[in-house]
């Protein structure tokens, strides 16, 4: 079978210069593009705020410079002839493009193809960027391709994912077998798209915790998952105490869904969904969970305190280390007595008692 193969071609540019590059990269024929605009971005956060999503430190770290990937098709008279071994060099392949740049883009789907050379498109792409810095400031510009095979890639990136297992939890993906050991706990979770399998520091800080501690010490109540995204700490607290109450709250209606899904994939049935903010609910619990931002838990600190049950726990995470001082010493001051905290590459779990 003939490998499909692509081109991604990267610029570096500014806000002001991004739509018209998106644009003639459209009318080129781009078959994807990739934008990451971080002003852009700070709109869409702002207009869509979710506690769920470790999205502000991202931000914050993010340079201004506009990053655009565009992927067209490669072709080579070699690939296309079966069972026939080869050297390819760069040379030998041509992108498709359309032939005429210059028609509305709403007519992309009348416009016949044609082939060129690698060089001869860069030639093109140049000429492009000069027309566009007459009246937009491009940044860096042009900064090079590289290529990428797609031959049965729906089953290909299986390969990047593991079991892996934090203390006595274990996430595994459905695709590979595991046989649990003595006071192991599985998770059953794949890749999606609701925010994570345990990979992020931030949850598995939190995992490590939960995995650790002694909930004998909880007083009587529910336990919340607060910002439940796939729902893994829930599930994972589930599968903990399957005689206790879980909660998992999220703002997101999709998060829920998908929390729900996993759920069932792991045959876990003490855990209540619901969607919605923690302020608006009428309990109070033992612990809570909290994986959100360091500006989030600010923000929810009276809250916490008004909905944890006397003599509670708070665990908190996505705490990007230059901010955990000042988290810790806040929260001390509002009468919170810190238990532990645990790190890892810049990222900060602690677990509170109030």
């Amino acid at each position: 079978m003939t490998e499909k193969q692509w081109l991604i071609f990267q610029f570096k540019t500014t806000h002001e210069a991004a739509f018209a590059l998106n644009n003639y990269l459209l009318a080129c024929g781009a078959a994807g593009i990739s934008t990451i605009d971080k002003t852009e971005l700070k709109k869409s956060f702002r207009k869509n705020y979710s506690p769920d999503v470790i999205a502000e430190d991202f931000l914050n770290n993010l340079d201004y410079e506009v990053v655009i990937e565009a992927y067209f098709p490669v072709y080579s008279e070699s690939l296309l002839q079966e069972n026939k071994t080869c050297f390819l060099s760069e040379d030998n392949f041509k992108v498709e493009i359309n032939q005429e740049l210059n028609l509305a883009i709403t007519e992309m789907e009348k416009i016949a193809k044609q082939r060129i050379s690698i060089a001869q498109f860069e030639m093109k792409i140049e000429k492009s960027l000069a027309r566009i810095a007459e009246f937009s400031d491009i940044g860096e510009g042009y900064t090079g391709y590289r290529r990428i095979k797609t031959e049965n890639w729906s089953e290909q990136w299986k390969q990047y994912y593991h079991t892996h297992k934090i203390g006595r939890i274990v996430i595994n993906p459905s695709w590979l077998e595991y046989s649990a050991q003595a006071n192991e706990i599985v998770l059953n979770l794949d890749p999606g798209s609701a925010f994570g399998t345990g990979e992020h520091e931030s949850t598995s800080l939190v995992l490590n915790f939960l995995s650790e501690f002694d909930f004998k010490i909880l007083p009587s109540g529910p336990i919340l998952d607060l910002g439940t995204g796939s729902g893994i700490l829930a599930i994972a607290l589930a599968k903990l105490l399957p005689d206790a109450e879980i909660i998992a709250l999220d703002i997101d209606p999709h998060a829920i869904e998908v929390a729900k899904a996993n759920s069932v994939i792991n045959s876990v049935d003490n855990i209540a969904f619901s969607t919605g903010e923690l302020h608006m609910q009428n309990q109070k619990y033992s612990l809570i969970v909290a994986n959100l931002t360091a500006d989030i838990h600010l923000d929810l600190m009276q809250t916490y305190k008004s909905k944890l049950i006397s003599g509670g726990y708070l665990i908190v995470s996505g705490i990007i280390e230059r901010r955990a001082a000042e988290v810790k010493a806040i929260f001390m001051q509002n009468d919170f007595a810190l238990i532990s905290e645990k790190n890892e590459n810049d990222w900060l779990s602690i677990i509170f008692h109030i």
